[in-house]
């Protein structure tokens, strides 16, 4: 274990409100979340399991988790108290201590802090009108941590909740990085009022600056080498005293020869009226399968409020890739380590307040300086009194 700690993640839960009625409060709502967390972390993929792995280590109550009664609580126990929760004050009370824990422990290094926002939908999470939960998280790119999410109901998307996300906590100086689908005029807005900025990829839902972008970026005569076209490009952006960078990397890995190359101009900067706009992009993947000599190619366009002064090609370049912390970091994480697309939990909100618990219990392991997800767990599954020191 590391010196890092939690931030006392006991206390903090004793914030969230009990729905529960006064005389029925065997348990204590702080008690019971944070067993849920702990069990978690040792291991256990339920509150069903957690509840029956309790059973079976019965100094776990004497551990200052808070219980009073004489055995832990029931599977029903967690059902009923789940199902009643308020889970927007549980993320709400969850957001307020990652952002603090963070503060305390100040251990980001980036100069541009990334901020990745998605979706996902939880794959086992079926009501009876046949609707999945879907959840949208905002996760830091460099620490792989969760800091608020926010379900997407039933009737709207992830365009009006993302902006509801933002104001969750303070987002200022972050640079939001999100798929297509949020790249929106009015969320784009928002992130500038919240004094930050944006890095975001560009297809054809937005139709007229993804063609602006495509022209810009494509030969201006087709019929000459790539290197005529490139100099009669840097040539027109000298004349426009516009601005442009181009930064490639390769990378040897898994049997093939990956090449990204990301070019930013400023040229259509003065052309569009998109709120905040200060460079557009063309981001190249090539990739060869060294076996076979087989070579793929994918060109994305995109958008940013960061100037050149501010975030040269390389370091847009590694924004977009970082943006993909959130499936690697978390989602990844959540589906296979802790099984959350196996869950046939369905009931209510139960299947929010368990994705928030298994963001809780990956932000405690990171926060306390674990990378290998898996081998923290068999650890604190062999000393349970471990995973409850993280957290106190």
């Amino acid at each position: 274990m590391t010196r890092n700690h939690s931030c006392h993640l006991l206390t903090m839960l004793a914030e969230v409100s009990d729905p529960r009625n006064k005389k029925g409060q065997r348990h204590p709502l702080a008690a019971m979340l944070a067993l849920t967390v702990v069990g978690l972390l040792c291991g256990q993929r339920s509150y069903t399991a957690i509840a029956k792995w309790a059973r079976l280590h019965r100094n776990l109550r004497q551990e200052t988790l808070g219980f009073t009664a004489k055995q832990t609580p029931a599977a029903s126990t967690f059902h009923y108290l789940f199902r009643r929760l308020d889970i927007t004050a549980v993320e709400k009370v969850l957001t307020k201590w990652t952002t603090q824990t963070l503060a305390r422990l100040d251990i980001s290094t980036d100069d541009l802090k990334g901020l990745a926002i998605d979706g996902k939908t939880l794959g086992n999470s079926h009501t009876e009108d046949a609707r999945r939960t879907h959840l949208l998280t905002a996760v830091l790119h460099e620490l792989g941590i969760p800091i608020a999410a926010c379900a997407v109901g039933e009737k709207t998307n992830e365009i009006p909740v993302s902006i509801e996300l933002l104001k969750a906590f303070d987002v200022a100086s972050l640079v939001i990085t999100t798929d297509a689908l949020l790249t929106q005029r009015k969320f784009c807005q928002e992130i500038l009022d919240r004094q930050a900025d944006y890095c975001l990829p560009v297809k054809a839902n937005q139709k007229q600056l993804f063609e602006d972008i495509q022209t810009l970026f494509e030969p201006l005569d087709e019929t000459d080498t790539p290197e005529v076209n490139q100099r009669r490009f840097e040539n027109l952006h000298a004349e426009n005293d516009a601005h442009l960078q181009t930064y490639t990397d390769t990378e040897d890995a898994k049997g093939r020869m990956t090449t990204r190359t990301l070019t930013a101009s400023t040229l259509l900067t003065e052309h569009t009226h998109w709120p905040g706009l200060q460079q557009v992009y063309q981001y190249t993947t090539q990739q060869k399968c060294k076996r076979t000599g087989r070579v793929k190619c994918h060109v994305q366009y995109g958008i940013t409020s960061l100037t050149p002064e501010r975030a040269s090609a390389a370091d847009l370049l590694k924004l977009r890739r970082e943006h993909w912390t959130i499936e690697n970091k978390l989602h990844w994480i959540r589906d296979t380590v802790f099984q959350e697309d196996a869950s046939c939990v369905r009931t209510g909100v139960i299947p929010q307040v368990m994705a928030a618990m298994r963001n809780t219990a990956l932000s405690v392991l990171r926060f306390t300086g674990h990378t290998k997800i898996t081998d923290a767990l068999q650890l604190l599954a062999s000393e349970p009194k471990l995973a409850v020191n993280l957290i106190k």
